[in-house]
């Protein structure tokens, strides 16, 4: 069963609010994780030097060649800190958001991100509900409104 430490999605040596940091190590410190510890099960012990063959064929986090795409992260969902977001934006789970709820990715803003600060998993993408925070709502006219200027 995934979560109770057969896998490294949610390791049980880990704290609640963890970020991929903090498992696998600094931003920007090549293959940091390689020796994260006892504990990460399925975690490889040796590097892989396969590990960054999508970066050099699909370009990495670069997303010049991309358009029309939205990214939503709700950041009450576990895995937010890996989602997409503008360049040295991304939210860090001690502190209260309180950047734009969009964000351009692309320099012609053809790739958004949207932040939900009260939004889970898709929550945007589920049925409408008079419960529904404020960033759901605002997310669902943006998607509604990118959607609608793609197709004309």
């Amino acid at each position: 069963a995934q979560g109770v430490g057969n896998d490294m999605y949610w390791p049980p040596n880990q704290a609640e609010g963890f970020t991929m940091e903090s498992v696998l190590g600094p931003n920007g410190e090549l293959q940091a994780g390689c020796n994260a510890g006892a504990g990460l099960y399925g975690y490889p012990e040796t590097s892989d030097p396969w590990a960054h063959w999508l970066d050099t064929f699909f370009g990495g986090k670069s997303m010049d060649s991309a358009s029309n795409i939205i990214f939503s992260n709700g950041l009450l969902d576990p895995w937010s800190g890996a989602g997409v977001y503008a360049e040295g934006s991304a939210p860090y789970p001690e502190l209260a958001y309180t950047g734009p709820t969009v964000q351009n990715i692309t320099a012609d803003g053809s790739v958004q991100a949207l932040i939900l600060d009260l939004g889970a998993h898709h929550l945007d993408l589920m049925f409408m509900d008079d419960n529904d925070p404020e960033c759901a709502i605002f997310a669902r006219e943006v998607e509604l409104a990118a959607i609608k200027k793609w197709a004309a």
